[in-house]
């Protein structure tokens, strides 16, 4: 991050505490909503206002520790494939914890919790046969390979159901102690929610709740801590008999080992606000005895497809990771995720899909653009230098005023969007030589817009990028073929040749002699058959139609007299292999310049 957002930082934290802390001391100190009361927590103001689903509304984030944000997220259940529903999650609020911490620099320790123990992993069980903690294990391990993919970050913790039994034991203990749940003849235990003085209208259920009512509970609206087991299902040894966890005490049990009666943020998706979170803070704060477990609710819209439907298994209207993979990158998803509103719903369908693979292309351009004219590679002038970096000046701000609001990620990138737009309407590439006042802007717009998004988790592919033996391969292919077409577009008096076949003999040896270096050296690379092939061919084809078409000893100039289509096709058989690979070949006059695109394989990019 530039010392310059870090003093756009610094201004905004200023301006922003100052009013919060204004509204803290002229608002009531506390709100009736549909989490029961919410009271302002005491502790360090920052500069972020988050929308609290406690209390419907945005208010300032206060956190416990100065510049430490504890957090608690609840996790898939693992029992199946992950499907781009789970990472739109995921990704959301991914792209919040970067932003706190690269952006407002407080450290997040954020704890995911695993149900690993299930009523649908059960069933998984007992069709194939499978114990329940293979099942598990197996898909937690493919939920975080696909989070990976995705570029999520690895949570700071990671805490398992089947991991903390005695634990929920033991709240469970509590809680009949204190007279806030009861056992039933069968075994199971329930939470009265009459006994939770703060979440009355959380429980307001109608008669016409479709749930199957257990005749034994005190009160319909009760939900189970404990249930007990059924036969051939996997348990464990309670005071009360075998059973297994409910489904809520699950994850407050898990934060509460870690966080303990406090946290500053928990969250999930909004399907899980009710019963689910609701019933997490009845019985945790009568376990603890406290009157706010939490002080922040995040709630992340859901992905629908088709006519507003979820994305859920259950509606069998999924698409796995991995298979949305196999069409479409990380960064289109990610950037899809980022223009709207983490606490929105997403609509999923060709048409939004290709509005984020258009704005991935647009900044994939402009940052692979601007580092061929950055490297000398093409001249350029630039209009309005002056008007240009103050544009990024007013725009460093607006993204961190963006970021201070909920975490605004859509009005960000319509920022850098903009931000493009006024670079691209004063550059003009027909100079005759580049001035360094203005290779210094382009360089910083580049480095400002590259850096935003790696800091949200859209890694833009560009040279510097990708492993140098690949890039001194590329160099030596694409000039070759650039030869080739000279040859062809009879621009032969640029090169000093004496004749049409030592001409291409020449340049396809240096071309050779180049890629040997590369080819044979300790970090070679395995997989650039394809390209060596189709450059192969071009030297092959070539070679055969000049023995052909001309005597070995024609001067080159006998050749000058027409251009040469046949050549023209074979050096565009090499570009479309190379683009199969991921890699764009541009002609420019006397040069052919390429960029890497987003397609580009993984085995070339530099591991960070």
């Amino acid at each position: 991050m530039s010392w310059f957002l870090k003093l756009n930082i610094r201004l905004q934290f200023t301006k922003n505490t100052k009013l919060q802390l204004s509204l803290c001391s002229l608002i009531s100190k506390n709100y009736s909503s549909y989490f029961g009361k919410w009271e302002f927590p005491q502790g360090h103001p920052t500069p972020i206002s988050v929308y609290n689903s406690a209390v419907n509304k945005k208010v300032p984030l206060i956190l416990k520790k100065k510049d430490v944000a504890t957090w608690y997220i609840c996790g898939p259940t693992v029992y199946d494939e992950s499907h781009i529903g789970h990472a739109s999650c995921y990704i959301k609020f991914d792209n919040i914890i970067r932003i706190m911490e690269n952006v407002f620099n407080i450290k997040v320790f954020m704890l995911l919790g695993i149900t690993d123990i299930d009523d649908k992993i059960i069933k998984k069980s007992l069709e194939t046969g499978l114990e329940a903690s293979e099942i598990s294990k197996k898909y937690e391990e493919d939920f975080f390979k696909d989070m990976a993919k995705m570029q999520v970050v690895a949570p700071s913790s990671v805490s398992r159901v089947t991991e903390n039994i005695p634990q929920i034991i033991s709240f469970c203990e509590k809680l009949i102690e204190k007279n806030y749940a009861y056992v039933t003849s069968k075994g199971n235990v329930y939470f009265m929610v009459s006994k939770s003085v703060s979440a009355d209208v959380l429980f307001e259920m109608t008669e016409e709740s479709n749930i199957t009512i257990d005749p034994l509970k005190k009160d319909r609206r009760d939900f189970a801590l404990w249930k007990a087991s059924k036969e051939n299902e996997l348990s464990w040894l309670s005071p009360w008999g075998k059973g297994r966890p409910g489904w809520h005490i699950e994850c407050s049990v898990m934060a509460s080992n870690v966080f303990g009666s406090e946290l500053d943020l928990h969250s999930g998706g909004y399907d899980l606000l009710f019963p689910h979170h609701c019933n997490e803070k009845s019985q945790s704060e009568a376990y603890h005895g406290c009157s706010q477990w939490v002080n922040y609710w995040l709630h992340s819209g859901l992905l629908q497809i088709g006519n507003d439907v979820k994305m859920s298994k259950s509606v069998k209207n999924t698409i796995s990771v991995k298979e949305f993979l196999k069409h479409n990158s990380a960064n289109d998803f990610r950037i899809l995720c980022l223009q709207s509103l983490y606490r929105k719903n997403i609509s999923y369908n060709s048409e939004t899909l290709a509005g984020a693979k258009g704005l991935h292309k647009k900044f994939h351009i402009f940052i692979n653009e601007i580092e061929m004219y950055t490297s000398g590679q093409m001249n350029f002038y630039i209009c309005n230098i002056d008007k240009l970096f103050l544009k990024l000046k007013e725009t460093q701000e607006e993204v961190v005023s963006a970021f201070s609001d909920d975490f605004n990620t859509t009005q960000a990138l319509l920022a850098l969007g903009d931000l493009i737009d006024e670079f691209n309407s004063s550059l003009k590439t027909s100079a005759s030589e580049t001035q360094n006042n203005c290779l210094t802007v382009m360089q910083a717009y580049s480095d400002y817009i590259d850096k935003t998004l790696t800091m949200l988790g859209v890694n833009i592919v560009c040279k510097k990028k990708l492993k140098r033996e690949f890039i001194e391969i590329i160099d030596a292919v694409t000039n070759f073929r650039n030869q080739i077409r000279l040859l062809a577009l009879n621009h032969n008096d640029k090169v000093d040749v004496s004749t049409a076949s030592s001409y291409i003999n020449r340049a396809y040896a240096e071309c050779n002699d180049k890629l040997q270096v590369v080819l044979y050296s300790e970090a070679s690379l395995s997989n650039v058959t394809e390209i060596l092939n189709a450059l192969n061919l071009l030297y092959n084809k070539s070679s055969k139609y000049i023995a052909v078409h001309y005597s070995s000893n024609s001067d080159i100039t006998g050749i000058k007299k027409k251009k040469i289509p046949e050549l023209l096709n074979f050096c565009d058989e090499l570009r479309n292999s190379l683009e199969n690979y991921g890699i764009s070949v541009k002609d420019r006059k006397e040069i052919s310049t390429w960029l890497p695109l987003t397609t580009v394989q993984e085995e070339v990019l530099i591991r960070v």
